[in-house]
């Protein structure tokens, strides 16, 4: 199962990868933490810079590789892709809350479809920009070949190597340029119409130059990710950037905590570890389907479920901690400090009060036993139901245990006198 995890090759692709997602993040973190918009379309300001950057290196590639092109390639990435964050800012940024999402995914969706059609665009070549295909960098129209790979000498891993150390040098300037930002005047103006746009306009605050200026900046720095999307795989295509790949952006941003820039990182590593440990899991799960006009149950395993799950975590995150793990705060050592404060109080109230917790360990580990384990125990749909039925009749009992046990458990609170309670 784990054959060559430890590889070097392997290693440093899954850490160039979440560095991309990391410079990603980031910049979404901006729009949506730190101005409090709310924005679906980043996979849009990915794509087109990952598109730029490729028809860059694409058209003015030389068979023998050329580093200012490369080079070229990052700069018209983030120019195109600051462009395209003008164009969608300027007109949507009247709009607030959910309509501004639809309208943000909206303008992401009309990128990826204008490029998966884009076979007929002939001014690219025969094949356009290769539809839904995508296209390589090596088939431009003067070679276009990987110039990593070749200053390197062809070797595989000096080349991964390159790519690791050039990705996180981008990810640490991604990092200090946003920070920097939010720490100057012009980051308290931006923050300010979080809080409040009325008394931030009050104050002379001009609300629609900042937000465009922010998704500008955001964009751009998602066009910065794109271009070392392209280069890397040497290739682009738009199945690179479906709308589940924002989904999963704006779910590291929440985990992370909205205007947590450390946070995010380690939601970034957190979550890509999680989605390749979940890889490896050759579990069962049932889904009702139909066939033949007959109903059954349908058993994937869990690891094609991921997009799925993240949409789960995210309804998750949103009703229990709609400020992230990290509540909105920077890591530093009083926020761990006060952590261990309150994991201790946690503790505490536990080893008081042992039932409820015994009661949640169990009907969970019930409820994901009970879900694989009907296919094992029974051939028949009719079993399987019953007995997934039980299962979660007996997950609701013990919840409704646990709400029995708390409420008794404030009423005998109340119901003490005050000296004893101050005691």
């Amino acid at each position: 199962m784990f054959e060559g995890l430890f590889n070097f090759n392997n290693i440093s692709n899954h850490l160039v990868l979440i560095g991309i997602y990391c410079i990603l993040a980031l910049s979404l973190n901006l729009i949506n933490g730190s101005l409090g918009a709310f924005s679906l379309g980043h996979h849009g300001f990915w794509g087109m810079g990952a598109y730029a950057a490729a028809v860059t290196v694409w058209a003015l590639g030389s068979a023998h590789g050329s580093v200012p092109v490369f080079l070229l390639s990052f700069l018209a990435a983030m120019a195109a892709a600051a462009l395209f964050g003008l164009l969608v800012g300027a007109p949507c940024l009247r709009l607030r809350g959910d309509y501004l999402a639809i309208a943000t995914l909206g303008f992401a969706e009309i990128f990826i479809i204008c490029v998966r059609n884009s076979e007929s665009w002939r001014y690219f070549g025969e094949r356009g920009l290769g539809g839904a295909a995508g296209f390589s960098l090596g088939d431009g129209f003067n070679g276009g070949n990987d110039v990593i790979m070749t200053l390197v000498h062809e070797s595989n891993t000096a080349r991964q190597a390159v790519y690791l150390i050039w990705t996180w040098l981008l990810a640490g300037a991604a990092f200090i340029f946003v920070r920097n930002l939010i720490k100057s005047g012009h980051g308290r103006a931006i923050q300010a119409i979080r809080d409040d746009e009325t008394a931030a306009e009050l104050i002379g605050v001009n609300l629609i130059r900042y937000k465009v200026l922010v998704f500008i900046i955001g964009a751009a720095l998602a066009g910065l990710a794109g271009a070392l999307s392209a280069n890397y795989r040497s290739s682009v295509s738009p199945n690179m950037f479906l709308m589940m790949e924002g989904i999963r952006i704006l779910l590291m941003v929440v985990l992370g905590g909205l205007g947590s820039r450390s946070g995010t990182i380690v939601a970034v590593f957190t979550l890509y570890i999680a989605e390749q440990a979940l890889l490896t899991i050759d579990t069962h799960w049932p889904f009702a389907g139909f066939a033949n006009g007959e109903f059954l149950l349908v058993y994937k395993p869990i690891r094609d479920l991921s997009q799925a799950l993240f949409a789960l975590v995210l309804i998750v995150l949103m009703l229990r901690w709609p400020r992230g793990l990290t509540r909105g705060r920077e890591l530093s050592v009083q926020f761990f400090r006060d952590w261990v404060c309150e994991r201790k109080i946690m503790l505490e109230s536990w080893m008081k009060h042992p039932t409820p917790v015994i009661l949640a360990v169990f009907q969970w580990a019930q409820l994901a036993w009970a879900l694989p384990a009907s296919e094992r125990l029974f051939t028949e749909t009719p079993k399987r139901l019953a007995f997934l039925a039980a299962s979660v009749i007996v997950f609701m009992l013990c919840t409704r245990v646990r709400r029995w046990y708390w409420a008794r458990q404030r009423k005998e609170q109340n119901l003490l006198p005050a000296a004893s309670v101050n005691a």
